[in-house]
């Protein structure tokens, strides 16, 4: 597979490539806020509140779709006790940025995998997160079987809930995101499928809540609303960082393009 070219690349998983697997734009912005030459994203310092809540010394965390590792900067902050770091990203662009910007950390440690078949043993991590990658998923079930194998205590999700599931996908062309060889006038085929695009799916509680429990039926489940982040300073980041739909704070919700995306943190304690 050709890591250059601008044609759709779909693998296994009903996933797109183009949104993540060529893109420096998105490699350097990552790579800027593991350095911190750009802020800490609003959601990492929240996400390290919570582990810093349930971690022990010594104890090891897996950060799923980790890209450039910039949540363990807000890690590194928030948690006094020694701890160890996995990062694992299926984007080896990420993976290089990554250890590149933590080369000198003798705790840290990064894999490039992908949540469906995550390369780690069972119960490996104390505590495993992620953020940010179940609403681009086409199916959840194998990842949540997957993040929770490798899981002895904790897993902290951050996605996109409401009181009922909607299949989303935003749809590439060459005039707006510059990955793709496709026109406008050609977004789809002929069967109206988009030949390029990344999802913004939307859970239902529901749905969600059932499957963890199907998977895990001892593990107990907290979900809280992610309130926790500064409009100033979002609305600063969409000014540095110039990305396409980028996350903006319409009223109290986080919004990309014209979807609203109400987050919350899904805490499964086994």
């Amino acid at each position: 597979m050709n890591i250059k070219t601008k044609k759709p690349l779909i693998n296994k998983y009903g996933l797109c490539l183009n949104e993540y697997k060529n893109n420096t734009n998105n490699a350097n912005i990552y790579f800027k806020r593991a350095i911190g030459k750009s802020p800490e994203m609003e959601v990492s310092k929240a996400m390290a509140g919570f582990i810093q809540k349930k971690i022990s010394k010594n104890e090891k965390i897996l950060d799923v779709g980790c890209a450039s590792g910039h949540f363990y900067r807000s890690l590194k902050k928030k948690i006094t006790s020694n701890f160890f770091y996995t990062g694992v990203d299926p984007y080896q662009i990420f993976i290089n940025k990554a250890k590149r910007a933590w080369k000198n950390e003798k705790n840290v440690n990064f894999k490039k995998g992908n949540i469906y078949k995550l390369p780690f043993k069972k119960n490996e991590f104390d505590i495993s997160f992620c953020s940010n990658v179940f609403i681009h998923l086409n199916d959840v079930v194998k990842p949540l079987k997957e993040i929770i194998r490798v899981s002895k205590k904790t897993i902290i999700i951050r996605t996109v809930l409401f009181d009922v599931s909607y299949k989303i996908q935003c749809v590439y062309n060459n005039k707006w995101w510059k990955d793709v060889d496709i026109s406008p006038e050609n977004e789809f085929d002929s069967k109206g499928n988009p030949r390029a695009y990344s999802f913004f799916n939307i859970l239902s509680f529901d749905y969600l809540i059932s499957n963890i429990k199907k998977i895990s039926p001892n593990s107990t489940i907290k979900i809280i609303k992610d309130n926790y982040f500064d409009k100033k300073k979002i609305n600063k980041s969409i000014k540095l960082e110039k990305r396409p739909l980028a996350t903006k704070i319409v009223g109290n919700e986080q919004v990309s393009g014209c979807i609203l995306q109400p987050h919350y943190f899904v805490i499964i304690d086994k």
